[in-house]
């Protein structure tokens, strides 16, 4: 597979109309929902971005859950926007790999998102939080505002 992982930042700040980053992020979303193959997301994404969006602590202005299913529906059944999955091995390799990196508290979340796209031949993440992916050599990662 040739797609970029959309970040779940990514998808925090195209919802965000306030967001510094809305529009390059608007923009990359609404590309990997309009043209089959450049961008993907795993469930792990999806999953985050309700956590975050919906919690008053990290956004000025929490989306109502009709808004966030609207959303996440989107996303989730559009047939242009690919979707990874993890492997039936990826929690243990996540759990051996972390261990032996030392990682701990969120970072293994995104050492599990890391595996997950090596499994599924991702090796470009577009994110804001380049410094989180730096870690894993199998995965390269581009800021939100030069994809």
């Amino acid at each position: 597979m040739t797609a970029a992982l959309l970040d779940t930042h990514v998808l925090i700040h195209a919802a965000n109309v306030s967001a510094s980053l809305h529009a390059q992020a608007a923009r990359l979303v609404e590309r990997g929902l309009r043209t089959a193959g450049v961008f993907c997301v795993a469930p792990q994404n999806l999953v985050e971005f309700a956590a975050v969006v919906t919690r008053p602590r990290f956004v000025q202005k929490p989306l109502p859950a009709a808004e966030l299913t609207r959303i996440i529906g989107v996303l989730y059944q559009s047939r242009r926007l690919a979707k990874i999955y993890p492997r039936r091995g990826t929690i243990i390799r996540a759990v051996q790999e972390g261990a032996s990196l030392g990682i701990s508290g969120p970072t293994w979340y995104d050492l599990f998102l890391a595996l997950t796209m090596r499994d599924a031949g991702v090796r470009t993440v577009i994110t804001d939080n380049l410094d989180d992916f730096r870690l894993f050599p199998f995965v390269t990662a581009r800021p939100i505002t030069e994809a």
